[in-house]
């Protein structure tokens, strides 16, 4: 089997991945041992990207992998009640999800997601439907999917760069504007499926602290693209998943990650997730409770490069980068192997944005 190998496998995935403000996560959740694993798919199709995309085939292995391996797939909604310690979910849970509403969702991915009856959630791009027939679903293919249970959730109007700002543009104007998008997006789901979740995707899992904290005022739980486990001390402004997809579709590196658990994370001190351009080694300072892995064990890695924690107490540790981050998107990920779950790794993962001098990125 195998996920025997995960030591192994976590490793080398992580080998090739790649005045503060404090965030208390205990303060705001129940304390529970419910951890699940969300999993992220863009399309189903072999004509399509492959940085965003899984086959039929690869989409029908996965599924196949985690009926073998005695995971069971549960609904988004209940993995957020079990983290919430409202409900109880099997130890060994995943969530699907898939972003856009590309039509090879409904046409290559539908059916073979029925054919193994699991729940999954359709983060809908609201602008592009029924716009561009072929490219992505029409609206009556929503609702058929809402109709089949599939929970359909908010992924913005237009799929833009949501932390940037426009030339001239205020704090404010932004947050307005940021206000405006999501609440419109969720305006037409609700006009045309019926539904109001509150739940919300990040389009390329770019979030800020203003951005973030906006997405918690107006009472949505949030979804990032950021790695690791899912439980009761995530941020529920910016919840992980896990890219399956492209190179991450391959199930020697995708094993260890369906089986992560939530990091027991009490506090994350950091400035900002945006950072300024001359921001290139941000410091993120973790409080954690360790009655369940060895500090000894727990291994951070950025920019494909293992880095030593520096533990200021029994329970507390920082990580840097010792070289300048580029610009773009990058991550800084800890890991450390669970005493009591055999073969399973607690998992936490920040996503940082630098942007050039111009306050850009690449796409």
């Amino acid at each position: 089997m195998r996920i025997g190998n995960l030591a192994f496998i976590l490793t080398l995935f992580l080998a090739l991945a790649g005045c503060s403000p404090s965030t208390s996560y205990a303060d705001n959740h129940s304390e529970n041992s419910a951890h699940a694993s969300i999993l992220l798919y863009h399309h189903v199709s072999e004509s399509t990207p492959r940085i965003t995309s899984v086959s039929p085939d690869e989409l029908r292995e996965h599924l196949e992998y985690l009926r073998d391996n005695d995971f069971t797939v549960v609904d988004i909604r209940d993995a957020i009640a079990a983290a919430r310690g409202e409900k109880s979910i099997p130890e060994k849970s995943v969530v699907i999800t898939f972003d856009d509403a590309y039509q090879n969702i409904f046409t290559n991915g539908r059916p073979i997601l029925n054919e193994f009856n699991v729940p999954w959630t359709l983060f809908v791009t609201t602008d592009p439907v029924g716009s561009r027939p072929g490219q992505y679903m029409s609206w009556d293919q929503i609702r058929e999917l809402h109709e089949e249970g599939v929970v359909i959730a908010n992924h913005t109007l237009d799929h833009a760069h949501l932390p940037r700002r426009n030339d001239g543009e205020s704090e404010q104007q932004w947050l307005q504007r940021m206000r405006d998008n999501i609440l419109a997006a969720e305006a037409k789901i609700e006009e045309e499926v019926g539904v109001s979740y509150k739940l919300f995707a990040y389009p390329y899992g770019e979030y800020d602290n203003k951005l973030a904290d906006l997405v918690a005022e107006l009472g949505f739980v949030g979804f990032g693209q950021h790695s690791g486990g899912f439980g009761a001390t995530s941020d529920f402004r910016a919840i992980p998943r896990f890219a399956a997809a492209g190179m991450y579709a391959n199930l020697d590196t995708l094993g260890a990650k369906i089986a992560a658990l939530s990091l027991p994370v009490t506090s994350a001190e950091y400035r900002d997730t945006l950072l300024r351009h001359d921001e290139t080694k941000p410091k993120l300072t973790l409080t954690v409770d360790t009655s369940d892995f060895n500090r000894s064990q727990l291994n951070c890695f950025i920019a494909g490069q293992p880095h030593v924690p520096d533990w200021e107490n029994d329970t507390t540790f920082s990580i840097a980068a010792s070289e300048p981050l580029r610009v773009g998107r990058g991550r800084y990920n800890c890991t450390a192997p669970s005493k009591t779950y055999s073969g399973r790794f607690y998992w936490y993962s920040i996503q940082w944005i630098r942007p050039d001098a111009n306050g850009m990125w690449p796409d």
